[in-house]
């Protein structure tokens, strides 16, 4: 199979061009080539630059980030600065298994079309499995996007693993930051199959004819459809069970820290039970604002606390009261008196699972608590009831340091500085 010949046909060119378009590449020949010369991330710039890469690494296949970036450079991509996010299911089997593929591409795409999210989904065959993906415009604007693909991954996959494990094929959560996929219309990096994109209802078309590189099908420009905002609804319920971290134990817990949402979730319990005094509510206080602050406006590098309110169904509307706890408007149920975002109330067995289990792997739980409320407690009143005086004061000069700072600090009043 001629390679250039095929990379060189206008719309092979057009389609691997758009779909890349702030997207950091990658060529694989016998390895994978991710910078030029100079060591700048490789980048298309032109249709034609598409046939000139190929060349130059003798390259069979075409990879590119799931996340887009406002500029490929170097900075951007060794600082993850991604502004968007293609969130997608990998769905892994060999060729001569194609048909379980696509049959459990089918349970995804229903169950999505249920969660609302329809016009946004497109279809790849990758050569050896297909996979469902969101176009990234879909996720709002004022999430962080690598999370919010997270979340939406895990989320789906956790309603459909029943459906899918029946189904016999592997679907896997690949979603981190350098992640790459194959783009539209690259050949596959061993079979002699081209991968081809195309809309959910052509699913029960698919067949492997259309991934012949002499003739293939593939629905140009499909990857660009998408609704504005589409997994809105999806992501209110995905936040409710999104857990910050891969499968296994993160590489930040082996080498001795604690992620940031852990350390939020702990200062901002510790916030309230040194004002309060009730330490269960304490706990749904600070899974509550942790959850919130993962997932706020403005959520990433610079970001300081805004007002903000989270969609609340009407139905469950009459169960809960907004109520101001040290300067942060939050819904309390009523029943309980625990707090809730979204539909789910966060409960102190919830507290345990997410934020001290997970501390616990670190440190004794215990020691990190006494320690938290003896920092908390260093702070005058009016800081504890204040939101972005808490953040800015309390919380950020120890988010990356809380074992440092907090657990193990020397003892004298200077202990929490520098």
């Amino acid at each position: 199979m001629n390679l250039i010949s095929h990379y060189s046909k206008d719309v092979v060119k057009r389609e691997i061009y758009n779909f890349s378009k702030n997207r950091w590449i990658a060529l694989y020949s016998n390895t994978f080539h991710r910078y030029d010369k100079n060591g700048k991330p490789l980048k298309f710039n032109s249709e034609d630059e598409v046939v000139e890469l190929v060349k130059r690494f003798n390259a069979r296949t075409i990879y590119a980030t799931a996340g887009k970036y406002r500029e490929v450079t170097l900075d951007n991509v060794n600082g993850n600065r991604i502004v968007s996010y293609t969130p997608f299911f990998d769905i892994d089997t060999t060729i001569d298994r194609w048909e379980s593929a696509i049959k459990a591409a089918e349970v995804i795409v229903s169950f999505l079309e249920k969660e609302g999210v329809e016009k946004s989904v497109y279809l790849l065959w990758s050569g050896e499995g297909i996979h469902v993906r969101i176009n990234e415009n879909a996720i709002p604007k004022n999430y962080d996007p690598l999370t919010a693909a997270h979340a939406i991954v895990q989320y789906v996959l956790r309603r459909t693993k029943d459906e899918i494990k029946k189904i016999g094929v592997k679907v896997d959560d690949l979603i981190d930051s350098k992640r790459i996929f194959t783009v539209p219309l690259s050949f596959h990096k061993e079979l002699d199959y081209v991968t081809v994109c195309f809309s959910p209802d052509k699913l029960n078309k698919f067949n492997l004819e259309w991934v012949k590189p002499d003739n293939f099908v593939h629905e140009e420009g499909v990857y660009n459809r998408y609704e504005e905002n589409e997994t809105e609804e999806l992501l209110l319920k995905a936040i409710q069970e999104y857990e910050p971290r891969h499968e296994g134990i993160k590489e930040e817990e082996v080498s001795g820290k604690i992620g940031r949402f852990q350390v939020m979730g702990i200062v901002q319990a510790a916030r309230y039970y040194v004002l309060y005094g009730d330490l269960n509510k304490a706990k749904s206080f600070g899974l509550n604002r942790a959850i919130f602050y993962a997932w706020a406006k403005y959520y990433g590098r610079g970001y300081t606390p805004k007002k903000g309110k989270v969609k609340v169904p009407a139905e469950v509307k009459k169960d809960r009261v907004l109520v101001n706890v040290a300067g942060e408007e939050v819904y309390q149920d009523v029943e309980s008196g625990y707090y809730i975002i979204g539909d789910k109330i966060q409960k102190p067995e919830d507290y345990d699972k997410e934020i001290k289990d997970k501390i616990s792997i670190v440190v004794p739980y215990d020691k990190a608590w006494e320690a938290t409320v003896k920092y908390v407690s260093s702070f005058p009143k009016y800081v504890l009831e204040n939101q972005r005086q808490f953040y800015e004061k309390v919380y950020l000069p120890i988010r990356d340091k809380f074992l440092e700072k907090v657990v193990n600090r020397k003892e004298g009043l200077d202990a929490y500085l520098g």
